[in-house]
């Protein structure tokens, strides 16, 4: 009974933690929207280095700026044993302007993975430069 009770609580504090209302957005700062698609998830991890609060989103000082971010997703076929493969990607950006909004966009599909930073007025800025795929990630 115990263990029910703290895995119940456990997926309450989960839940509503992606159901939280994301914050003002820092107007001196560049905001990040990381975007998931059908059939994947990207995710925040880390700013040049650095473990970030929120997954849904990057909000940074202005200038260059390395994001990690997990991708997960189903690579098709009838492999047994699943078929999701999970990627690190790295986007490096050296133009971040403070009150603007970008967003980061994935494709992928099979065994390939791209991801791009995109303006606020749907300009491609960057691709990815680095993906790195496996149960590790």
């Amino acid at each position: 009974m115990f263990w029910k009770a703290v895995s119940s609580t456990a997926l309450l504090i989960a839940c509503s933690a992606c159901a939280a209302p994301l914050p003002e957005h820092d107007p001196s700062m560049a905001w990040i929207d990381v975007h998931s698609g059908a059939g994947h998830r990207l995710s925040a991890q880390r700013m040049d280095g650095a473990k970030v609060n929120d997954a849904r989103f990057f909000q940074i000082a202005p200038g260059a700026h390395q994001l990690d971010m997990r991708l997960t997703y189903d690579r098709g076929g009838n492999r047994a044993g699943g078929n999701e493969r999970r990627c690190l990607v790295n986007v490096d950006y050296s133009g971040f302007t403070a009150g603007q909004r970008y967003s980061v966009r994935a494709l992928a599909k099979g065994w390939t993975v791209r991801v791009w930073l995109y303006s606020s007025d749907g300009q491609r800025l960057v691709e990815s430069k680095s993906v790195r795929c496996g149960s590790q990630y």
